[in-house]
């Protein structure tokens, strides 16, 4: 009688592994070019969706934890708008170069946890539902984004700015530089949520916040943390943007990422009820999607839209689909189980 339950939880750990590697089979088959099968492919993949795949490991922790954080992509604009105005200034004012460069990293890193930690206290103390909280304070933040530099953009006007994506440092290494940075906190925070009181109370609050209140968890503070680290790692998803493009367009930069960051979540495994949900199964789900973008941009390249009667038909206005699709399809599968 065992041995049915045991299944199913393999089948529940293996499933987006297994999707995964068909997906890749997928893709391999339909590439004419022999390109998608090598490591520049994949790492270029990587590097692409770095920026929501980082994202996506703090938003784990919210839908672990039974919330949901729509601000993201709007954090992301604010954040990244608001350090390269100052470190424009700073620069202007007669600052050295990286001194104007760390004061920009530093409001990014600093400034993402106080919006985060912002979001849980409307949450916590405000009572609010996670849905509504976020979806208010996603526009708050994109507006703020757009009024200080009346819907333009923020462009650098240092330098070097743009090299902290590559830094000179890691020589042949250097532009791989965000993906690394991404593995790097993959690891980091899988230990967090496997190894720490924080992400054992993280699971409790996700899975049963009655009987975590009953064992001495403080609900408030939990929540808080949560929504403040997600906000940490939107701050490093803002420097990465800013850096990659040496700029941050206030009305576009971050659009999406919540559908995107969440789909990765979902795509890996979390149950949307909380409690269930592990950083190795959303670094999986990132992975899916990277390949699925990977995949129509190869078929959009080829004649396999003629092929299939779609010639002419842009491939990258169907990419929401695909991806609103796969989130369906997991979270039906979640609840069939």
């Amino acid at each position: 009688m065992a041995i049915a339950p045991r299944a199913a939880t393999l089948l529940q750990r293996l499933g987006p592994i297994v999707a995964l590697l068909l997906l890749i089979l997928v893709a391999w088959l339909i590439d004419q070019d022999g390109k998608f099968l090598t490591v520049r492919n994949f790492e270029n993949i990587l590097r692409q969706n770095a920026a929501v795949g980082v994202i996506a490991l703090g938003m784990t922790f919210v839908i672990i934890l039974g919330g949901i954080d729509l601000s993201v992509g709007s954090m992301v604009a604010l954040l990244g708008g608001v350090g390269i105005i100052a470190m424009n200034k700073t620069m202007a004012a007669g600052w050295s170069e990286s001194t104007s460069m760390l004061v920009a990293v530093g409001i990014m890193l600093a400034g993402g946890p106080l919006l985060g930690a912002f979001n849980g206290l409307v949450i916590t103390k405000g009572r609010i539902t996670p849905f509504i909280a976020t979806l208010g304070t996603m526009v708050i933040f994109r507006s703020l984004s757009l009024v200080f530099v009346d819907g333009g953009e923020y462009r650098s006007e240092v330098s070097g700015f743009a090299e902290l994506a590559s830094p000179r440092w890691m020589g042949d290494w250097s532009r791989r530089f965000t993906a690394i940075l991404f593995l790097g906190l993959a690891i980091v925070l899988g230990l967090i949520l496997k190894r720490t009181w924080f992400g054992t109370a993280v699971h409790a609050v996700g899975d049963n916040d009655t009987a975590a209140r009953y064992a001495g968890v403080k609900l408030d503070r939990v929540r808080i943390g949560t929504y403040a680290l997600c906000g940490l790692m939107c701050g490093v998803a803002a420097f990465i943007v800013s850096t990659r493009m040496n700029s941050i367009a206030s009305a576009q930069t971050g659009q999406l990422y919540e559908l995107d960051a969440i789909a990765a979540v979902v795509v890996g495994g979390a149950s949307m009820r909380g409690g269930l949900g592990s950083i190795l199964g959303t670094v999986v789900g990132v992975l899916i999607l990277g390949v699925v973008n990977n995949m129509l941009n190869m078929i959009s390249s080829s004649d396999t839209l003629k092929a299939l009667g779609l010639e002419g038909v842009n491939i990258a206005h169907l990419q929401g689909l695909v991806k609103g699709a796969i989130i369906i399809a997991a979270v039906f599968v979640q609840r069939s189980r």
